[in-house]
């Protein structure tokens, strides 16, 4: 795994040759000095920080996707008479984010000790747990990297297991609770208004899951707290589904992973 000072000295050339590039007078960049340096350091990414840092969990896929377009763009520029302002800008796409993004994880992995292998281990003692299509889909995808596709169909895994359970103990229990919280007039249901008329699991699919997590608080499946750690995990399940600058990182499906385990995977009363 490539190093923080590994990093620091490639963000070093990239500031240098941003500002090579801007100290020059004219509009059009042809001098083959700065397009030899341009190619380089788009170059050197693709052979030497890319690969040192894709075997890490600090990193998602989008995450380094995106710094590979940006180099990819860098090169394509290096061609002779490319705009000043486009090389500017495909630079400062590089340099701003690139302390935070990957210089810090980086350092406070390698302060920490942290390693593929012990984030590999926590997921291990969820699959040994859980027989699960959408778990052990979720698990591969978190190890691949692929943060938010692990927090889509880790959610999955979960809102399965409870529609299961509801399935289990009688969708008549799940439409009269239902009832029962609408009717109330004061208290922690009193603006729940959601009243269900289910008969089947196609039908309970087609229930938005927030819904379904009040209803099951009603029931006494999951009591207040747990139903809002649940909300947090629904709503990474949607910052993963959909466009959005929110980050979803190793330390956030952890987190993540940890509460739809202990409170819906592990819990004997969603058991299957």
């Amino acid at each position: 795994m490539i190093d923080a000072s590994d990093l620091k000295r490639y963000l070093d050339d990239v500031k240098s040759l941003r500002r090579d590039i801007r100290a020059e007078a004219v509009q059009q960049i042809a001098k083959k000095s700065l397009r030899d340096r341009a190619e380089e350091i788009g170059s050197r990414w693709f052979s030497d920080i890319s690969p040192g840092l894709s075997p890490s969990p600090h990193f998602s896929a989008e995450l380094l996707e995106r710094y590979s377009s940006g180099c990819a763009r860098l090169i394509k520029l290096s061609a002779p008479n490319n705009l000043k302002k486009s090389y500017v800008d495909a630079l400062d796409g590089l340099i701003k984010p690139f302390r935070d993004e990957l210089i810090l994880p980086v350092q406070q992995g390698q302060a920490a000790g942290a390693t593929a292998g012990s984030y590999d281990g926590f997921f291990t003692g969820i699959a040994d747990a859980h027989e699960d299509v959408y778990l052990q889909e979720a698990i591969s995808c978190a190890k691949a990297g692929y943060c938010r596709a692990a927090a889509v169909l880790g959610w999955s895994a979960a809102i399965d297991r409870i529609h299961r359970k509801i399935e289990a103990v009688g969708f008549v229990q799940f439409n009269v609770t239902s009832a029962q919280m609408a009717s109330q007039t004061k208290g922690r249901y009193r603006r729940f208004n959601q009243t269900q008329s289910v008969g089947s699991l196609s039908e309970l699919r087609e229930v938005f899951d927030t819904t379904i997590l009040r209803i099951v608080e009603g029931m006494g499946f999951i009591d207040s707290n747990q139903h809002t750690r649940l909300r947090s995990c629904f709503e990474m399940r949607c910052h993963g589904a959909h466009p959005g600058d929110a980050p979803i990182t190793e330390y956030n499906l952890l987190s993540f992973f940890s509460d739809i385990d202990q409170i819906i995977l592990s819990n004997p009363k969603f058991a299957p």
